[in-house]
């Protein structure tokens, strides 16, 4: 409130000089503390902050004063901001600043060598919204604010605009003419030129016209760019070395950003096909041939491409974006976006894909989330692509799922295209594209009725800016990523070794069978990859998400009229769910570590959760159990309160008069689902008894010390818990199956689970101490002193494990589980569990290698750089003296932050982690050769030490000197 009154200043002017003396009554709004002061000295003050608030006293208050009141006149044309004796003023000049909007009189030069008027407001920091006879302009730094805030702050120009408004009268009263339109055009043409600039076109002659497609993005400076951060020979080396140098992309459609039809030609993009975007032209061309694309076939578990020629484009001159960016540190690469006219059709992506890498020699990998089906007939239709957007002769081109997409696919699709599973991709995720677009979705709004073009020219603008920010937080990513890598290998590797000890000594030869198998199909030497992948294996029984896929196909086959948008089998999917949830909540609170704050914050989400879901399920179940509202009603005392022990009520916890109300088969569809929760549940139960048998055998024979012992206890104990949640699952699924079936049959196959049920095999498959594992679990305390005290108890493992007393559980001849099985077939399960374990260490091998060249490659990628910076700093001929040092200050700039940002990921790399830094000049030494293409993982060096210097890069770095 004080800062609204005069604070107690002295009324008369103290900057007045001694001939003068004025009245203190102007203040300024945007001064850090500069008092009170008369009109005469607020205008000296003032010369060179032409647009800062001014406020007047008026006796009660203090109230804003225009510039145009205070008859200020803003001088340009002379570079040292003097007044020109024979210029002309032109009044009402409207100028957007950060601070408002304002009209003032701008005083042009008139002298015998002025420029246009369009350049002397440029020279003044004064971007005008037209080149002829401006009347409108706004300042650098508001342009500079906007760039800042419609990027990170996602505020769009009429948001922006408005803000202005409000900031030049807060009472709305004397607001200037609107200049929203002159904004957007002055927003869009100094992204341009700044992209431009930027590009570095600037410091060449003719720079605009001779700017080539692609050229203003921003590179990865992590990624392998020939000529660049590569060795020049990388050609001539080995399979495996040269997949060090594989660019690993990503790809994937977007349909939030649409954009409604207008006509391109009234507003054709300014530079669309020189940044991000493809050039219009070709990729209509291409596209257009492809009126309806019918070669289409789907994944029955991941059907994006089904809805392709479905996707409702009525008023939509694009449906969404295509992209393709770096999958390892996600950066957009130049021309890998286009717009989507119907969907997700592969005549778009497959053009994106290519001209994503067009000119690049380099092998590819491309990440995408239905890269089971985009890779049929891939090659085919490349041939109708433009022949420059065709890959290179001996360019080979690999595929993947996203990690978090595999789910959605099929098994086998997963067990062909897990990016796990593919060489030379370490532990990319695929999913960065996702994160891309949440950068990019707020432009949605402001681009969706926006013309072609602009929404082009405003899109490349955003893509710049999320480029630029991903290339200066670069050295913490690959800091951050190269420790976590190394910690990861460290325990992916210890844990592989610990599980290749626990395989039996004569099952050891297969080992080097299971890895000839995966090294075959990793090459591509055994075949169909999805006839020959080491990672499947035969199920016994329908999965319970193949039932759901099979009783909605029937229930859409039946024709049957719809009694609710949410059918019968989605009900009971959903009633399943939330009870497996309440019995994991019920687990959790009666654990050793119930008390501990992560576990009731666990406990806190998930019933949270499961309250969302239970009401859900309530407004369901009265559609098909009409009933179901009065029969709670008459059992509301009975409830306790606590959400894990609510009772659902499906059809097989009610009585038989009342299940037969459930309409829709509820009853029939219920039981089904439940018998298949029962083999899955003793499937869970027998993979876990596996595990569990077997580190327990390793560690009595192999683990000593406590720090290796409480390793396998903790094993053990999520083993254990995970067996129990399989033994509750079956338990609560053969009830209700006995309460809908009845007793029969049915149950001398799915007989009643004991805790005796639950135990691993005996030694006609591993013969190891299996019984004993199995008694030591059911001793009680008292059992235990008895037996390691006295001697006499339980017989020793020897004797009783294969006499006449032992008898296998039934959870292990059920289905089949070992009937007629040989031993290949009995450890199917191991071979897969084993190469999924060697899988884990080969990519986590990968990527503390593949961080390490990352780390090279981005030093060297920024020298290159700002030696391309300061070979252009000569600009060119007849450059005048005032051009020609502003293009060399800028390319110093430019090279100079370059090696600044160079430094400071050095600085960072060596200050953090010492035995892991990197200096350029080490890599010159010359890599010593071992006759080898490829590292041997018995070759490979610890951890924490350094990886030899990049083949090749002493001539790399001196083609760099000799620019």
């Amino acid at each position: 409130m004080r800062l609204d009154g005069r604070r107690a200043l002295p009324a008369a002017c103290t900057r007045c000089p001694p001939s003068r003396t004025g009245d203190a009554s102007y203040k300024c709004h945007d001064c850090l503390n500069a008092g009170l002061s008369c009109k005469a000295c607020f205008l000296e003050m003032h010369v060179y902050l032409p647009f800062h608030r001014c406020k007047v006293w008026n006796g009660s208050h203090f109230e804003p004063v225009s510039p145009k009141l205070l008859k200020r006149q803003i001088p340009v044309g002379h570079d040292d901001g003097s007044s020109c004796p024979m210029g002309v003023v032109h009044p009402n000049f409207n100028v957007l600043d950060r601070t408002g909007i304002y009209q003032v009189d701008i005083l042009f030069c008139k002298c015998e060598r002025s420029a246009p008027h369009r350049t002397q407001l440029l020279r003044a920091e004064l971007f005008p919204s037209t080149a002829r006879r401006p009347r409108t302009a706004a300042t650098l730094r508001l342009l500079e604010a906007h760039d800042h805030m419609s990027s990170h702050g996602k505020i769009s120009a009429y948001e922006h605009y408005t803000a202005l408004e409000q900031m030049t009268d807060g009472w709305g009263i004397e607001i200037p003419k609107p200049k929203y339109k002159p904004f957007l055009r002055i927003i869009r043409k100094h992204g341009y030129i700044l992209m431009m600039k930027r590009g570095g076109r600037g410091c060449k002659e003719n720079g605009v016209e001779t700017t080539l497609g692609g050229q203003l993005a921003i590179p990865c400076p992590a990624c392998p760019r020939e000529g660049v951060n590569i060795p020049l020979d990388w050609q001539t080396l080995g399979p495996d070395e040269r997949r060090r140098y594989m660019l690993i992309l990503m790809m994937d459609a977007n349909f939030r950003l649409c954009n409604i039809r207008r006509s391109s030609t009234l507003d054709p993009g300014l530079g669309t096909g020189l940044a991000y975007l493809v050039a219009d032209k070709p990729y209509h061309d291409h596209y257009s041939k492809y009126k309806v694309q019918t070669d289409i076939s789907t994944c029955s578990g991941f059907k994006t491409l089904e809805m392709a020629e479905k996707k409702d484009a009525t008023g939509l001159r694009s449906t969404g974006l295509g992209m393709v960016a770096c999958a390892r540190h996600e950066i957009i690469r130049p021309e890998g976006v286009g717009d989507l006219q119907k969907g997700e059709r592969y005549c778009n992506m497959d053009y994106v894909a290519m001209s994503a890498a067009k000119g690049v020699n380099l092998d590819r990998f491309y990440s995408y989330d239905v890269s089971c089906q985009w890779c049929i007939h891939l090659m085919d239709r490349i041939k109708d692509l433009p022949p420059h957007l065709q890959p290179p002769p001996g360019v080979k081109l690999s595929y993947g799922v996203p990690k978090c997409h595999a789910k959605g696919h099929i098994l086998v699709c997963q067990c062909c295209f897990s990016m796990g599973l593919q060489l030379g991709v370490g532990n990319t995720d695929g999913e960065g594209i996702e994160r891309v677009w949440a950068g990019i979705n707020h432009s949605a709004a402001s681009t969706k009725e926006s013309l072609p073009g602009h929404r082009h020219d405003t899109l490349d603008r955003r893509m710049a800016t999320h480029n630029w920010e991903k290339v200066i937080r670069l050295g913490k990513h690959l800091h951050g990523s190269l420790n976590k890598a190394i910690d990861r290998y460290t325990q992916q590797l210890a844990d592989h070794e610990d599980f290749t000890r626990q395989i039996p000594a004569q099952h050891t030869h297969l080992i080097q069978k299971w890895k000839d198998l995966a090294e075959d199909w990793e090459h591509g030497r055994s075949g169909d990859r999805k006839d020959t992948t080491p990672y499947w294996r035969e199920r016994s029984y329908v999965r319970e998400k193949d039932l759901i896929l099979q009783l909605n196909e029937e229930d859409r086959r039946a024709a049957r009229q719809a009694i609710h948008e949410v059918n019968v089998v989605s009900f009971l999917v959903l009633g399943l769910k939330i009870e497996q949830n309440q019995r994991t909540i019920l687990l959790l609170l009666t654990s050793e570590d119930k008390e501990a704050a992560h576990v009731v914050d666990d406990v806190q989400s998930k019933r949270l959760t499961m309250k969302r879901m239970l009401q859900e399920f309530r407004s369901v179940q009265q559609i098909y159990m009409p009933f179901i509202p009065s029969f709670l009603a008459a059992r509301a005392g009975e409830r306790d309160g606590d959400i894990e022990t609510e009772q659902l009520y499906l059809p097989s916890a009610l009585p038989v008069p009342l299940r037969a109300r459930c309409l829709d088969d509820a009853p029939a569809v219920e039981e089904r689902m439940r018998e298949t929760q029962c083999f899955s549940a003793l499937e869970d139960i027998r993979g876990t008894q596996r595990a569990v048998h077997t580190v327990r055998s390793f560690k009595k024979a192999n683990v000593r010390g406590t720090k290796r012992s409480g390793r396998s206890f903790d094993l053990i104990k999520r083993l254990s818990l995970k067996a129990k949640t399989g033994a509750q699952k079956y338990e609560a699924s053969h009830r209700a199956l006995k309460n809908l079936r009845g007793s029969g049959d049915w149950e001398l196959i799915l007989r009643e689970l004991k805790p005796d049920d639950i135990r691993g095999l005996s030694s006609e498959v591993f013969t190891t101490d299996m019984a004993i594992d199995y008694d030591e679990e059911h001793l009680t305390a008292g059992e235990k002193r008895k037996r390691n005290g006295t001697g006499r108890g339980m017989k020793p493992a020897e004797v009783l494990v294969g006499s006449s007393s032992f008898m296998m559980s039934w959870i292990w001849t059920i289905d089949g589980a070992l009937d007629s099985a040989s031993d290949d077939e009995m450890n199917g399960l191991i071979r897969v569990e084993y190469l999924k374990s060697r899988a884990r260490v080969e990519r986590a091998r990968e990527e503390m290698l593949m961080l390490r060249d990352e780390r090279e490659r981005t030093l060297v990628s920024l020298e290159y750089d700002a030696k391309a910076w300061e070979q252009q700093a000569g600009g060119w001929p007849g450059m005048t003296v005032e051009l020609a040092e502003g293009v060399a200050a800028y390319c110093a700039k430019q090279a100079g932050g370059r090696r600044k940002l160079a430094d400071h990921f050095r600085l960072m790399w060596m200050k953090e982690a010492p035995v892991q830094k990197i200096r350029v000049q080490d890599r010159i030494e010359v890599q010593q050769d071992d006759g080898s293409d490829s590292e041997r993982e018995d070759d490979v060096s610890p951890a924490n030490e350094l990886r030899g210097p990049l083949a090749g890069l002493r001539e790399v770095l001196t083609s760099h000197d000799e620019l």
